[in-house]
């Protein structure tokens, strides 16, 4: 059975996106410590039990062990992370 072929759509534009491997590794690097710190302003604001935490901590989580398992270290200089860590700072301290 013949499939119909698909034309494309001329109103439709895509845009090609193509990474570098180290874009690729930066924009993981980023989106792990993003989820990172909305998670533990999370912890600060609602709890660690609150389900908002609890889904954040999965996300975070996926990111993480994504990056884990493509052997990518996590960049504690960017600025989320160094957030985070302000906030875990501060619940030691309190």
């Amino acid at each position: 059975m013949k499939t119909a072929k698909r034309e494309r759509n001329p109103k439709v534009r895509v845009k090609s996106m193509t990474l570098t491997k180290s874009e690729m590794i930066a924009t993981l690097q980023r989106m792990e410590a993003k989820a990172f710190l909305e998670l533990k302003e999370s912890e600060r604001d609602y709890g660690s039990e609150s389900s908002l935490t609890t889904q954040l901590r999965t996300r975070w989580a996926g990111v993480n062990d994504t990056l884990k398992a493509l052997g990518i270290e996590q960049d504690f200089m960017l600025p989320d992370n160094q957030a985070a860590t302000d906030i875990i700072c501060e619940r030691i301290r309190a």
